[in-house]
């Protein structure tokens, strides 16, 4: 165990280029994005549009029907 924490601390305390620093930051945002999409609580999915209660119902013969 004290191995694993001496490399990690070998790791963090090195210098760093700006291309390794950005994918870093690319990286823990990411994973941060599809952590977020993982816990998310989506119950009843996703729908778009108001759902106020209008709609465009057709009949059999190609007109509007007046029913729901």
């Amino acid at each position: 165990m004290r191995d694993v924490l001496n490399r990690m601390k070998e790791f963090f305390e090195r210098d760093w280029t700006p291309a390794e620093k950005v994918l870093v930051i690319l990286c823990c945002l990411l994973l941060g994005v599809i952590k977020g999409f993982c816990l998310a609580p989506v119950k009843r999915g996703i729908s778009f549009g108001n759902n106020n209660g209008n709609s465009y119902a057709m009949a059999e013969d190609g007109c509007q029907s007046g029913e729901d």
